[in-house]
């Protein structure tokens, strides 16, 4: 009965089917991190204001806002920490779970241009560095995260493709394939 009666709100009502999802389920907010790299391979670092002492260091990272593809949060969160330029791939390259209402998602980025001005609110600090002299104080899965795709950062996109299939196999269960 209550599925007969779920169908006829959905066909009859949309919208009412639409508050009824909205109000009886949980509600997320996603953090987006970007892997973003200059020509020769380094990666973007921010160094945040209100991140703890021991750890300053991490990727260019935020929160996505309503209208806004994921991908997108990238780019605006460099422009907005750093005033640098950046395009990013459309496909996430991480997804994690398993925060209370949070979920992360990662995207490759390149930097295209722009002029060094941080956000004296979020940044003491940016720059490119080299994965293999990363800073101390790095925020650790920042630091996994730049390790798993060290191809991307030495240009091996075939090494990316390998990376993803191996990431696939191992966590396909997690991420709900069969």
């Amino acid at each position: 009965m209550r599925e007969r009666i779920w169908t006829f709100i959905g066909k009859h009502a949309g919208g009412v089917q639409w508050r009824i999802l909205w109000a009886t389920q949980p509600k997320f907010i996603v953090g987006v991190s970007g892997l973003v790299r200059n020509e020769q391979g380094q990666v973007l670092l921010i160094k945040g204001r209100m991140w703890k002492p021991s750890r300053p260091w991490g990727l260019v990272t935020g929160y996505a806002k309503g209208r806004e593809t994921w991908d997108q949060t990238v780019v605006r969160e460099a422009r907005e920490e750093t005033g640098y330029v950046v395009k990013t791939r459309p496909e996430p390259v991480a997804l994690v779970t398993g925060f209370k209402f949070r979920a992360e998602a990662v995207f490759l980025g390149e930097f295209i241009g722009g002029t060094y001005r941080p956000d004296p609110k979020e940044v003491l600090d940016a720059g490119f560095f080299d994965i293999d002299a990363l800073p101390d104080g790095l925020l650790p899965s920042h630091r996994d995260l730049i390790h798993q795709h060290r191809h991307w950062f030495k240009g091996d996109d075939d090494g990316r493709a390998h990376a993803e299939r191996e990431a696939d196999r191992d966590h396909g269960a997690e991420a709900g394939d069969p």
